[in-house]
């Protein structure tokens, strides 16, 4: 015959090691337990792990007006970038005691708002946008509701209103241009990605400006994803099209894959006809054949900062608007080689 087991409070915990209730409670509070002598905390926290002592989320709402979550969404849960950046964010969460909400909004505004205001009918601490259009609503709800919130990735056209944990975008254009033209690359081909989406914009016109200023003929072709099937395309203009470019530097990782798959079924070799250059350095990208150069940014970094300044946020909602820019660095691989002129 089996029952239920009895639910373990903090009051067991108190008279098991006949100490205070206040005092089991500060051992467990990540906030409060500095207040204890560490042997003491170790003891209570032994005691409540032996008792299987499970902290209810509604008593610590309630006596903290936290809940200690933090919700998390994402524009593609299957876009190898974005779950290193979900494993930084919650690594750190966890270790201050918070639990992690991740919601797909499959870079459907209308999908990510639904998202949101659920997730705040459950009263999380805070949000990690990782999906952000330049002009996002969501975003905007998360404004008037006055909520915690650190974009990642991805900002607004207005990103002085919200902190931001970022690439330099411009900085890893620059190394990817500066590569292709040591490998004496001259004519040059941006598929660029989405114009409402930051990295979009941003990437078309530094990559414009730069090849102006080291006097490279660019060619570019606005895709309206960052997506395999959108650098697909790509490639397939660009042949169509017998572009005299020998080089592309993709918008992202995917669309590189998809026009590198595109170039070979076409019978167009990579990198002995033309290079490719992708932007992320996603899982795997090592993996491919031809293995991918690209520009590669810290995504557990990407993470952990975002989590850390949400929760410097959450303490002291005041603070002026951060930015957070991370340094991205090149990594050549097998997907580039000196210029075959075309």
């Amino acid at each position: 015959m089996t029952g239920n087991k009895k639910r373990i409070r903090i009051r067991d915990i108190a008279d098991h090691l006949d100490v205070s209730t206040a005092t089991v409670s500060r051992a467990l509070n990540p906030n409060t337990e500095h207040m204890i002598r560490k042997e003491v905390v170790a003891g209570i926290k032994d005691a409540a792990r032996e008792l299987g002592y499970i902290p209810s989320p509604i008593a610590t709402a309630l006596r903290t007006d936290r809940t200690y979550t933090v919700g998390v969404a994402v524009p593609d849960i299957l876009n190898p970038v974005f779950p290193p950046i979900i494993n930084g964010i919650q690594d750190h969460l966890h270790q201050n005691g918070y639990l992690t909400l991740i919601v797909n909004t499959n870079n459907d505004q209308r999908v990510a708002l639904d998202e949101i205001r659920r997730l705040i009918t459950r009263q999380v601490d805070g949000f990690i946008l990782a999906n952000a259009f330049l002009d996002d609503i969501s975003v905007r709800e998360c404004l008037l509701r006055e909520i915690p919130m650190v974009l990642v990735n991805r900002s607004i056209k207005n990103g002085n209103l919200v902190h931001q944990v970022l690439s330099d975008d411009e900085f890893g254009i620059e190394l990817a241009i500066n590569h292709l033209a040591e490998l004496g690359h001259v004519r040059l081909l941006h598929l660029a990605g989405p114009p409402n989406i930051l990295h979009g914009k941003q990437r078309l016109k530094i990559f414009r400006q730069l090849c102006r200023k080291n006097k490279i003929q660019d060619e570019y072709m606005v895709m309206d994803a960052f997506s395999i099937d959108a650098g697909a395309r790509g490639a397939q203009q660009f042949l169509q099209q017998q572009s005299k470019a020998t080089a592309i530097l993709a918008g992202n990782d995917l669309m590189a894959v998809g026009a590198m798959d595109t170039l070979r079924n076409a019978g167009v070799s990579v990198p002995e006809e033309i290079s490719v250059v992708g932007f992320n350095d996603m899982p795997l990208s090592d993996m491919l054949r031809p293995a991918l150069t690209t520009i590669s940014i810290p995504h557990m970094e990407f993470g952990n900062q975002a989590a850390r300044l949400l929760l410097q946020v959450i303490e002291s909602p005041d603070i002026s608007r951060q930015l957070v820019l991370l340094t991205p660095k090149l990594v050549i691989r097998e997907s580039t080689a000196k210029c075959r002129s075309r």
